[in-house]
């Protein structure tokens, strides 16, 4: 009686352990496919870093040859108010 006991309880600790490993083996492979992903976006944000540089070394050569901060807001703001009555003829 007692080692048939015994028995159920080893047989259902091999289960458990069995259970347990292909849980632990999921695991693995899902650790996998998300560092592949982090991978695969700490790539792209590299790229996205080296473009906004560029573009902003770009903006700021620009800023200087079309003569500097003060004619860069001068076209900011007649932008602006260019839209302003554009939006105010489209309304009225």
């Amino acid at each position: 009686m007692m080692m048939k006991q015994q028995d159920e309880g080893l047989e259902m600790l091999g289960q458990s352990a069995e259970r347990l490993s292909k849980i632990s083996m999921g695991i693995h492979e899902e650790l996998g496919h998300q560092n592949k992903m982090l991978d695969e976006m700490d790539e792209d944000l590299d790229t996205a870093t080296q473009n906004l540089s560029l573009v902003t070394r770009k903006t700021k050569e620009l800023i200087q040859k079309s003569g500097g901060k003060r004619n860069f807001i001068i076209i900011v703001v007649l932008s602006i108010v260019m839209i302003i009555l554009f939006f105010l003829v489209l309304y009225t």
